[in-house]
């Protein structure tokens, strides 16, 4: 009896690793979306490694979007770039989704435009020059997020030497809540952000362990949609009890795709950006 319980628990042991492998760091995602776990409406999607829920609400005369994300694995958050760095190419969000094997897509933070900020792609570092308007977003081995808002060279190389690990590190922003805490900040000393203007916004937010949510609000590129300021997506936000969220490029950038459909905006032309950030399966289908 001693023995066969051995066995069993070597064999629910390497099941349980088998089920939730880490894809590999670079490249794209190596097993395609399971078309079958898309729900009929096409706003879910459940595959037993990824789960995919998209809210559609409206909010300030405006369409709003809450798309929750949970992993297996945090190998399923990945990036990929429109061309090799430091190119300028830019391409449609659905073009590099399909061909990095995307689940769930959207656009990234607009790095390869402007030589600031401090940029990680799949654990290689690309740029290290932190600038004080530019609050630094960190995803680290354990999909966590940690955020750098001094924007210092003594704070950055700190966290880069502490070996806490480097997943992903963006530098749109800003860092709109952390902790569970609603930042303050002068809009007029942050790049980009364009805090008071009604706009199409989007934010990557981290709900919990391995849990994102991505949120995402149409503007007034779309008939009949206002756009929301800052304050108002934080507003959302906290509602939804977000604990850590980041400011992402938005506009007409601002792109949610699953399984080859546009959620948000889907009249709208696709705008070609540098990078997207995307999840991806680790079941293999094909099998």
């Amino acid at each position: 009896m001693k023995r066969f319980l051995l066995l069993l628990l070597l064999v629910l042991t390497c099941f349980s690793a088998a089920s939730a492998d880490s894809l590999p760091a670079g490249g794209a995602a190596p097993y395609a979306p399971v078309l079958s776990a898309l729900s009929e409406d096409g706003l879910s999607y459940d595959d037993s490694s990824l789960s995919i829920r998209i809210e559609k609400d409206r909010a300030f005369d405006t369409n709003v979007y809450y798309t929750y994300v949970k992993l297996t694995d945090v190998s399923q958050l990945r990036t990929a770039l429109s061309a090799a760095y430091p190119s300028k190419t830019r391409r449609p969000v659905n073009v590099m989704a399909e061909e990095n094997n995307a689940v769930l897509a959207i656009n990234g933070d607009f790095f390869s435009y402007h030589s600031k900020g401090v940029v990680v792609r799949g654990g290689e570092i690309l740029r290290q020059q932190p600038e004080r308007a530019r609050d630094t977003l960190i995803i680290n081995e354990q999909g966590d997020f940690v955020f750098l808002t001094r924007n210092t060279r003594p704070e950055w190389e700190s966290y880069r030497d502490s070996g806490a690990g480097l997943r992903e590190a963006f530098c749109f922003g800003p860092a709109l809540i952390i902790d569970g805490v609603t930042q303050k900040f002068d809009y007029r000393k942050k790049v980009s952000c364009g805090a008071p203007t009604p706009a199409q916004r989007t934010a990557i937010c981290q709900m919990g362990p391995l849990e994102y949510m991505i949120f995402m609000c149409e503007g007034p590129e779309q008939e009949g949609q206002k756009g929301l300021s800052l304050a108002q997506v934080v507003e959302l936000l906290e509602q939804k009890g977000v604990q850590q969220a980041y400011n992402l490029d938005g506009g007409s950038s601002s792109t949610l795709w699953l399984c080859g459909n546009r959620i948000n905006s889907p009249e709208t032309k696709y705008r070609p950006v540098g990078d997207i950030i995307y999840f991806a399966t680790t079941v293999n289908s094909a099998e």
